[in-house]
């Protein structure tokens, strides 16, 4: 089979242009077609100059549906429709602050595919790098940290993922928490040098429990303009934009008790896109389910957009239970929609995997299957990935390409970057196809012929 490597070919967007005669449209919506064909023609000038710069990375592989790939709204566009809108005025005013919240396992863990959607969504147009979101320090834990950042640490720690089934404790929307009784320990978070975007940072929130309120949470105090506590959180607001910050937590002696950790956000500015990245190895829908302060913490983050990456792992075995999957998804939805009820959630299905390495999943059909019922049940959107990346047994492809790992569940760093640059791509297309349309609504109305019936204004009420 015949592929072109990525390193021959560049492509973008054919469809995401704007027509240069008979544009006729309100100036809001010009305005934001203006921003997007500068956005891409500034790409295009930097692509020949420097090749890793590239708006859409869509190589021409065989066996990738790329005429599948788009967005799906089987319940109708109310949710997308108001996101859209909301992005739009981001983009034609540069005010405003846009979260988005990717939930997932281990495919969202290791940060590619969603550092590669932050990314594009913050190069839409200047101004748009809003920060980097949900951080945790997930070395404590002994597993991998994602790609962009890594937060090191002293003192003891104990850790809790919601995987661990014997294992009990709180845990928040992470998914994950540590836990310290050290008299003093510290955090230090570090930013890599290889972002492409630069994520330094002057608001840092920490998500905490400390019930017997014995910790002093603190940072340089040379940097801090000011500090904002409360029972779940503390907000420090910085004087300077710092790339790296060290986080002191002291005890105090006499009182007993721990400090539970559930991660922290930072930002760099009060307009942009924030994408918040949560994902846990091994995670499935019941696991986000024993999180307690989920619900609580999500409505914290005011998510416009909840994408949701949970399937995988539920899928993974011979027992899978298509009706107990839904039922699991529906409580989670729930807790969505409580705390954040106009948020649209789009999932995106299963990728097309194998049982212990030797047996096509076909799991992945009923999961598939069961996205579409759910997000016509709650006005959701579905990006189908299962079938974008061509599939059942299109694995095998994406794994003898590079694109995927000898497991045939997980991708290569090479092929998170594709998948994420597809969905971006579907979602934009999208989006041009929306302001399209409402050009199209704008012009219709300007070139609508009056109604016969209009009367002219009374001779009293003109001498008024």
């Amino acid at each position: 089979m015949k592929v072109v490597q990525s390193s021959e070919f560049r492509v973008q967007s054919s469809e995401f242009k704007v027509q240069g005669s008979g544009f006729r449209v309100c100036s809001g919506l010009y305005k934001t077609f203006s921003l997007i064909a500068a956005f891409l023609l500034l790409f295009n000038i930097e692509t020949q100059a420097q090749e890793e710069a590239y708006l859409y990375h869509l190589n021409p592989y065989n066996f990738i549906r790329y005429d599948l790939n788009q967005m799906h709204y089987p319940g109708g566009r109310q949710y997308s429709d108001q996101f859209q809108d909301k992005l739009q005025d981001l983009l034609t005013r540069g005010e405003g602050k846009i979260n988005i919240v990717h939930i997932g396992g281990s495919h969202i863990q290791a940060g590619s595919f969603s550092g590669e959607m932050r990314t594009r969504f913050q190069q839409l147009n200047g101004g748009m790098n809003a920060g980097w979101g949900f951080m945790f320090p997930y070395r404590i834990s002994r597993t991998n940290s994602p790609f962009g950042y890594y937060i090191r640490y002293n003192g003891a720690w104990r850790s809790f993922r919601n995987v661990e089934r014997k294992k009990s404790g709180t845990l928040g929307v992470g998914g994950i928490a540590v836990t310290t009784a050290s008299p003093k320990a510290e955090l230090t978070i570090l930013l890599e040098d290889e972002n492409q975007l630069d994520y330094s940072f002057n608001q840092l929130r920490i998500y905490y429990s400390n019930k017997a309120n014995n910790y002093e949470v603190s940072v340089d105090s040379t940097l801090v303009k000011s500090v904002n506590k409360t029972d779940d959180y503390v907000d420090f607001t910085l004087n300077e934009y710092v790339d790296s910050l060290n986080i002191t937590l002291l005890k105090q002696p006499e009182k007993p008790g721990e400090f539970t950790l559930f991660g922290m956000t930072t930002e760099k500015a009060p307009n942009g896109i924030l994408y918040h990245s949560i994902g846990v190895n091994g995670a499935h829908v019941p696991a986000f389910l024993r999180c307690q302060l989920f619900r609580e913490q999500l409505a914290e983050l005011q998510p416009d957009v909840v994408i949701l990456g949970v399937g995988i792992n539920d899928a993974y075995g011979r027992r899978f239970s298509q009706a107990r999957f839904e039922d699991n998804y529906d409580q989670l939805i729930t807790k969505i929609k409580r705390a954040t009820p106009e948020a649209l959630i789009i999932f995106t299905t299963n990728n097309d995997s194998y049982l212990y390495r030797r047996y096509v999943n076909k799991n992945g059909l009923k999961v598939r299957e069961s996205m579409y019922k759910m997000a016509e049940k709650y006005k959701a959107g579905v990006w189908d990935m299962f079938e974008v990346m061509g599939g059942l047994n299109s694995i095998v492809l994406w794994q003898k390409n590079n694109l995927a790992q000898s497991d045939k569940i997980h991708f290569t760093r090479e092929g998170y970057l594709l998948i994420a640059d597809l969905f971006f791509t579907a979602w934009m297309q999208d989006f041009e196809a929306q302001l399209q349309l409402k050009n199209k609504i704008a012009e219709t109305s300007d070139t609508a012929e009056p109604e016969d019936n209009f009367s002219a204004p009374s001779a009293e009420t003109d001498e008024e």
